[in-house]
């Protein structure tokens, strides 16, 4: 029994001892050695690929088998080194130098160093290998490799994108300057496409054009460009100043002319003041839209005000139907009231009420929705269906003028210079036709994925250039023919014959030869008189109806009368007397006291277009032609 007991301790403590032994030979081994173990390797790391420790006391061989690292438990890559007293510098190769480590963007890492006063064990990661680092780093770099020369020499830039919410001075995305003057920032892992601009620290010191203007914002994408983007920053838009370019300066010409224009309007107008007013609306909206398109170029202008922007928006829906309106009250007075501008505006009171969360919206936001496009899509679309609303009113003001231009032939003597009308609805028609090339060139490079932004930014210039050039148009015409502002408004004609003038044709009596009965012939014979002894063509807005009571008449019959007894319509059977007396009138001004135009309108024409294009029908030549032919057949 007591034998067994002592055999009993005796075992207990040889194990004892045999523990400490082991703890103790396990101290000074890893007080002697040192492990590095790789805790993370790039996605992309070949499966099979072996790891070397390269160091200075391996010759930085990069494909030493003393130096290979083996793998544990978890698959990760480990070696165990005798611990130095001294420290050294070291990096992992996958056996050769074109297979080394890189930093986070493959480039070219810094050797790791091994500090002897460190921990024994050493977790390292490696972000990346060189040779593969381009096809398949995940980290994006931009670089900015050229900025104005009045950027401060201190300055600090920032990279603000949608994949840090547009932050101008986020912390994570500061740039660093390096030796070489360029500045550098990667990007967060994992991004592919972005957009971006770069600042120094705010929306105001963003980035813009050559001329100062805002620019739109940079695309990286990693698919297209690589893994690097090299950018140029053209200029500050706090530092650029405020630079007027020709564009500019003709848009605000434009403007300005428009608004002599309405000045001009007040001063010549009679009659058709009704029409006027809609013509000084359409001018003045068109000016300040093309005001407010220029302030927006202007950084303090559009940071003060920068709903200046939605302004010229609203042309979509006012420019046809003011247009229409304007042609239509001068032309059918009695077919407009209130009820009529209601229905023509209502669109646009459409339009403004879904603009109005935008203008309630506060102003830093707006001005951040504008710059980083974030409702472009809306924007789109409501210019898509204000082209389709402009172009079916161009329609309706094209037929409206070809209407007014036959009724004008039928009851009005004076030329109603409606050919402004129709230089300014061509206008029109080519600003819709631009309008749509803008849809068509932004749709293809949609699909194909084309970059049109250039042609569409340019197409949008040329068509607000067209737009301020209807002004300076319509102020040639004002001061070069202001009678085309003084057109006196037309009557109907359809309320003229009172009940029971209206005499029914016999036509047992009808003339075989002219086709006119007994009592249109008489008329006819009447008004032949009546046109000779009482001169009635002179009176300049001679009309139809006017004409018709001269005669006790009424103007079905007397207009049958001069349709079908002269082959003529209204407007040109005066005209004929008219040419018929000027002619006579210049071969009896022996002193020649007047000019050519001084007797025309002696004889009942309104205007130099409207003679010399009577005259030119009548006798086939222009007044000069004629004159100087009879002169050499005398």
């Amino acid at each position: 029994m007591r034998m067994r007991i002592i055999t009993s301790n005796s075992t207990l403590i040889t194990g004892r001892l045999t523990f400490i032994l082991l703890l103790f030979s396990f101290s000074l081994f890893a007080s002697d050695h040192i492990t590095i173990t790789i805790k993370h390797l790039p996605d992309y790391t070949p499966k099979d690929t072996e790891v070397f420790l390269v160091t200075s006391y391996n010759n930085w061989n990069p494909s030493d088998e003393n130096f290979q690292l083996k793998k544990n438990a978890n698959g990760e890559f480990f070696i165990t080194l005798q611990k130095r007293d001294k420290p050294f510098q070291y990096k992992f190769t996958r056996g050769t130098w074109l297979e080394v480590e890189g930093n986070d963007i493959g480039e070219i890492k810094q050797n790791r160093w091994y500090d002897p006063e460190g921990p024994q064990q050493i977790d390292v990661v490696i972000m990346s290998w060189q040779d593969m680092a381009k096809r398949y780093l995940n980290r994006l770099k931009i670089t900015v490799n050229s900025i104005p020369e009045e950027t401060p020499y201190d300055a600090t830039l920032f990279v603000a994108g949608d994949f840090n919410n547009w932050n101008p001075r986020d912390p994570e995305s500061k740039m660093s300057k390096h030796p070489d003057g360029k500045y550098y920032l990667s990007l967060p892992l994992g991004l592919k496409k972005l957009e971006y601009k770069i600042t120094r620290g705010s929306w105001e010191s963003v980035e813009g054009r050559d001329n100062g203007r805002a620019i739109h914002n940079r695309v990286f994408n990693m698919e297209e460009d690589g893994w690097m983007s090299e950018v140029k920053v053209n200029s500050w838009e706090d530092l650029s100043g405020n630079t007027m370019t020709p564009y500019m300066f003709l848009l605000l010409l434009g403007a300005f002319q428009g608004l002599l224009l309405i000045i001009s309007i007040f001063g010549i107008q009679e009659n058709n003041r009704k029409a006027n007013v809609v013509l000084i609306t359409l001018i003045f909206l068109t000016s300040i839209a093309i005001i407010c398109r220029v302030g927006t170029f202007y950084r303090e202008i559009f940071n003060a005000a920068p709903k200046l922007y939605l302004f010229p928006e609203m042309l979509f829906f006012l420019y046809g139907p003011l247009f229409y309106l304007y042609i239509k009250s001068l032309t059918i007075k009695e077919s407009i009231d209130i009820k009529d501008y209601f229905k023509r505006l209502s669109p646009f009171m459409i339009q403004l009420l879904i603009y109005t969360p935008m203008i309630a919206m506060p102003k830093d936001a707006f001005i951040e929705s504008v710059i980083n496009f974030k409702y472009a899509w809306f924007y789109q679309l409501v210019g898509g269906v204000g082209l389709l609303f402009s172009g079916y009113y161009w329609w309706k003001c094209r037929n409206l003028i070809r209407e007014q231009e036959e009724e004008s032939a039928a009851f009005l003597s004076e030329d109603r210079n409606l050919n402004y009308l129709n230089v300014v609805l061509t206008v029109y028609l080519v600003c819709l036709t631009i309008w749509g090339v803008l849809y068509i060139g932004g749709g293809i490079g949609l699909v194909f994925d084309l970059e049109t932004l250039p042609l569409i930014e340019f197409l949008i210039d040329v068509m607000w250039f067209i737009i301020a050039g209807v002004s300076f148009m319509m102020g040639y015409y004002a001061m070069n023919q202001p009678e085309m502002l003084r057109v006196s408004e037309l009557k109907t004609t359809y309320k003229v014959p009172e009940e029971g003038v209206v005499s029914p044709v016999n036509t047992q009596n009808i003339d075989v030869q002219e086709g006119l009965s007994k009592e249109l012939l008489e008329v006819k014979k009447q008004l032949g008189e009546m046109m000779t002894t009482k001169i009635l063509f002179t009176n300049p807005r001679l009309t139809l109806p006017e004409l018709a009571k001269e005669l006790d008449t009424n103007t079905h019959d007397l207009s049958k009368v001069i349709n079908e007894g002269y082959n003529k319509n209204f407007y040109d059977f005066v005209n004929a007397y008219r040419v018929e007396a000027f002619i006579k009138e210049v071969y009896s001004d022996e002193k020649q006291e007047f000019t050519y135009l001084g007797h025309a309108y002696n004889v009942g024409f309104n205007s130099k277009t409207a003679f010399n294009r009577a005259f030119k029908k009548e006798t086939g030549q222009t007044p000069t032609q004629y004159f100087n032919k009879e002169k050499q057949l005398m």
